[in-house]
């Protein structure tokens, strides 16, 4: 589905990208790391739309790759969440 031209995935992909963003700036500034799990699952979503594309483009390696850094990075999310 195109929206003007963009993919659903890749609005989805600048969207988490800008998300990120803004998190991991707003900790760096304030010095304040309590937002760090949500940057961090941000992120994951972002690495995860990243490796469905590269799936979609027939690049199964890098594809794999990335699925399994999105994966450790849920991970850790989750896991700082649970210790938040």
């Amino acid at each position: 589905m195109l929206i003007g031209g963009l993919s659903l995935l890749k609005i989805l992909r600048i969207l988490l990208a800008i998300l990120t963003g803004s998190f991991a700036l707003y900790g760096m500034l304030a010095d304040d790391f309590t937002y760090v799990p949500l940057m961090l699952l941000f992120m994951g979503g972002m690495i995860l739309i990243m490796g469905i594309e590269e799936y979609k483009n027939n690049k199964k390696g890098l594809a794999s790759l990335l699925l399994a850094v999105s994966l450790f990075i849920f991970y850790t999310s989750f896991e700082t969440m649970l210790h938040w």
